[in-house]
């Protein structure tokens, strides 16, 4: 099941309406996902520069099935909305470089070209 875009930002929005810090259940119940996709969008939360988090407390798990003792809390600070609209606007601005052909080359061509662009491994 694929999550829609953008959909950390929502629950980012959500989380200070709440009023408390927030679990992964919390989210998987509010927007309709996984306990473990709720878990990954907790963990893009607290990576995400441009949203401000605090752990809130650990909380014991409430479901006998689990096998985490505890489920961590986050609690949304700021939204730095500014740095969120320069990424919309500079989502993909990295240098694209297309591919070009090697079936016009002659064999000595094709392997200049080989060793030109080969990484060499680390030992």
């Amino acid at each position: 099941m694929k999550t829609p875009p953008g959909l950390h930002l929502k629950i980012a929005e959500w989380m200070p309406e709440n009023g408390e810090a927030v679990s992964a259940y919390d989210i998987s119940e509010n927007f309709g996902i996984t306990i473990r996709q709720s878990r990954a969008f907790l963990t893009i939360l607290e990576k995400d520069n441009a949203i401000e988090t605090r752990r809130g407390k650990v909380m014991p798990a409430t479901c006998h099935n689990s096998h985490r003792r505890s489920t961590k809390t986050i609690k949304v600070i700021s939204i730095d909305r500014d740095i969120i609209a320069q990424r919309r606007h500079h989502y993909n601005t990295y240098r694209h470089c297309p591919l070009k052909s090697i079936n016009g080359l002659s064999r000595a061509e094709k392997w200049e070209f080989i060793i030109r662009n080969a990484r060499r491994r680390k030992k």
